[in-house]
């Protein structure tokens, strides 16, 4: 056995016995309906951390493109879905994430969306568990509605909210090059 399978093999077994295996989730819906708009998935990826994957994102939008400015400018309804697929994931994990994303995503200028940000932490008052899966659908004139688990909790006004937060996986500087790519449907 070679020195570095010696430590590997050891390692693997840690992490499954401590729960910490992702988990695989369920392959995305194809499209989705929100207040009597069909939208049609895009494309999606995983997001991965420190080589575990933690959660499945998904694109929708009314029709397809892969071209992300024009998404990210674009006043029409679209949604991104992220289905947890770690332990790993909990509530401050998930608040922590989605604040360095609207950080990176914005260019270090969160302050016009402050209140946005705030009304969005707010958003996460329960338990975040693997298998849960959470919705932020954008309809133009309401917002960014926040659902989790089919569950209504928010909508959150405002265009340039909607950008910032589609900008922490589409923008210019996203969280994670190939996540983009694949939500971009390539």
């Amino acid at each position: 056995m070679t020195i570095k399978l010696k430590i590997l093999l050891p390692l693997v077994i840690l992490i499954n016995t401590l729960g910490l295996s992702p988990i695989n989730a369920a392959e995305a819906p194809k499209s989705m309906e929100y207040q009597g708009v069909e939208l049609m998935l895009n494309g999606q990826g995983t997001r991965v951390t420190y080589f575990m994957k933690v959660y499945n994102t998904s694109l929708y939008l009314l029709s397809l493109n892969s071209n992300s400015e024009e998404i990210l400018e674009a006043d029409e309804a679209m949604a991104i879905r992220l289905d947890v697929t770690s332990t790993l994931v909990t509530t401050k994990a998930m608040l922590d994430a989605l604040n360095a994303g609207l950080i990176k995503s914005t260019g270090n200028n969160t302050d016009p969306i402050s209140n946005e940000i705030n009304q969005l932490s707010n958003s996460f008052s329960s338990d975040v568990t693997d298998g849960d899966f959470f919705e932020f659908i954008y309809i133009p004139d309401s917002g960014t509605n926040v659902i989790k688990n089919s569950t209504y909790i928010d909508t959150i006004s405002g265009i340039e909210f909607k950008k910032a937060l589609f900008g922490i996986w589409l923008s210019n500087d996203p969280i994670q090059k190939n996540l983009k790519k694949a939500m971009l449907g390539g």
